[in-house]
């Protein structure tokens, strides 16, 4: 992969490398080595393929997928170099498995094209990363996949990773909790409350024998820590995944000191399409987005906000900026190029205060294929944005800050 650290910035070198340290969080100092530091120089790099096929009825599609790993820039890299290795090596594994899914489901697609050709349709298989928590004391991400063969349904699931940042060695749930059995009981009682119509007779039991065997899936988050439950794990297909969030503010015993302090400044992407629990204002908050035809629609504990915007393929970041609270949306919009909207969330509600002709996503068009990136806003004191082009040509990286309205300053 490349690392954004090989792209062309606008300024000069020397200047470029003081804003990196400076705004990155990579030139800590040692009087706050105690307190949590957000830092920045994450990506993914996206690659898609098409495998096409023809028989007796004229050429089709077989399988269309797309890969992505996390990785490191050559600033972060050289401040946190087992962090570096690990993901390094994590991404190649992940991508030897993913060319040996491709090229079984080619030949599964094949079959079911012969044996079914009235109800074929393409295959998919999709791997993707999402950041849930970067700071310099643990880096935890979400690694999911989705695969889409010939049966009724596709199959899906998402897969905490928690690293140290220093090391790059895993985590373990032994060194976040201090009481394993008391955990259990509030997860549970969290999935209760937050799932009252789920038929899951033996779920207690269920996540009781996963915490004894050492298999809950989990990731730390800013303000505590998610558990996931893919499919079948503690209840049926048609149950969906479910989460469960303990926050740190709720059960403050339950948690070693080291993990739960929060950074002053940090930022959390997430998902549009599954709520985001965090805390805004001291309590419990669940964060939501959806896009309703021409209208982008924020929902707070249950109520909802519309906002007028044509966005589609929506990239949310939520931000603690030293206690003000801002919302990033990133969207296409209907006439294909990106842009940001920017919220400034005063406890349940959300104002908007502008939308900004700037990305997370880098594109290089270069031959033979365009070529993509996808930039994490973890620290809000330091990270990169491209400025929004036209479709097909490539776009120009800044470097960036929340400023204290909420806007972007720049380098």
């Amino acid at each position: 992969m490349q690392g954004i650290g090989k792209r062309k910035m606008l300024c000069g070198k020397q200047i470029c490398a003081m804003l990196c340290a400076a705004l990155l969080g990579l030139g800590c100092l040692s009087g706050t080595a105690e307190a949590a530091q957000a830092i920045g120089g994450f990506f993914k790099q996206i690659r898609q393929a098409n495998d096409m096929d023809r028989d007796g009825q004229g050429e089709y599609e077989l399988l269309h997928q797309s890969f992505a790993a996390l990785s490191l820039d050559k600033e972060s890299r050289q401040r946190y170099p087992a962090l570096a290795r690990t993901l390094d090596n994590m991404a190649k594994q992940q991508w030897q498995q993913a060319r040996k899914t491709r090229e079984n489901m080619k030949n599964e697609a094949r079959s079911f094209r012969e044996n079914n050709p009235k109800y074929y349709h393409p295959l998919a298989h999709n791997v993707d990363v999402l950041l849930r928590r970067a700071d310099d004391k643990v880096v935890s991400f979400l690694s999911m996949e989705y695969t889409g063969g010939s049966g009724a349904h596709g199959m899906y699931g998402w897969q905490g990773v928690n690293l140290s940042t220093d090391t790059g060695e895993e985590i373990h749930l032994s060194q976040v909790v201090q009481d394993m059995g008391r955990l259990t009981d509030v997860v549970t009682k969290r999935l209760r409350q937050d799932y009252p119509q789920g038929c899951y007779a033996e779920m207690e039991e269920l996540v009781h024998k996963m915490a004894l065997q050492d298999e809950l899936n989990w990731s730390l988050d800013p303000k505590g820590i998610t558990f996931y439950f893919n499919p079948y794990a503690i209840g049926p297909y048609a149950a969906g995944l479910m989460e469960a969030t303990v926050l740190f503010a709720e059960e403050p015993d339950l948690f070693t000191e080291t993990y739960r302090e929060t950074a002053e400044s940090y930022a959390q992407p997430f998902p549009d399409w599954y709520p985001l629990t965090t805390s805004m204002a001291g309590g419990r908050d669940v964060l939501a987005l959806r896009q309703e035809g021409k209208q982008l629609i924020i929902e707070v504990n249950g109520t909802v906000h519309s906002f007028r915007a044509e966005l589609d393929d929506l990239h949310p970041v939520l931000i603690d900026k030293e206690g003000q609270i801002y919302l990033y949306v990133d969207g296409i919009s209907s006439e294909g190029s990106r842009r940001t909207m920017v919220f400034r969330m005063e406890g349940e509600k959300p104002h908007h205060l502008a939308t900004l002709p700037y990305t997370f996503l880098h594109t290089e068009a270069v031959s033979p294929a365009e070529q993509r990136y996808w930039n994490f806003l973890t620290n809000p004191d330091g990270f990169y944005m491209d400025r929004a082009g036209r479709p097909g040509a490539s776009t120009k990286t800044d470097i960036c800050a929340v400023g204290e309205n909420g806007l972007l300053t720049f380098g």
